[in-house]
């Protein structure tokens, strides 16, 4: 992920199109402009931000190819889920974490 202050982008493995948000027009990150042909040079622009991020000596590492994939694999089913409408719809042990948790309910300012 890579975001200024305007815009998020979010990039997804496995060959899928990337997520874009606009923050200033969409703050809730509602509406994803990830295939939006209007969007495309930003899209680019945030993916030469991320690949210039990765290419920095601090992102380098030390540790083996067969390291590398050892981690990998061994945290596979770790990390976010994003998407997921109703915990039940996922494996419990994606969730466990967070199962009967509610998101606080914004009330508009004013």
């Amino acid at each position: 992920m890579v975001a200024d202050r305007r815009y998020k982008l979010i990039h997804c493995e496995g060959g899928f199109r990337p997520i874009l948000f606009d923050l200033e027009a969409d703050p809730d990150e509602l509406q994803d402009l990830g295939d939006s042909e209007q969007h495309a040079a930003m899209i680019e622009e945030m993916y030469e931000r991320l690949f210039a991020w990765t290419r920095r000596i601090s992102q380098r590492t030390t540790r083996s190819e067969a390291q590398l994939q050892e981690m990998r694999t061994a945290i596979r089913r770790r990390g976010v889920v994003l998407g997921a409408y109703d915990e039940n719809d996922m494996p419990l042990e994606l969730t466990v974490h967070y199962r009967n948790r509610k998101a606080a309910i914004r009330k508009p300012a004013g």
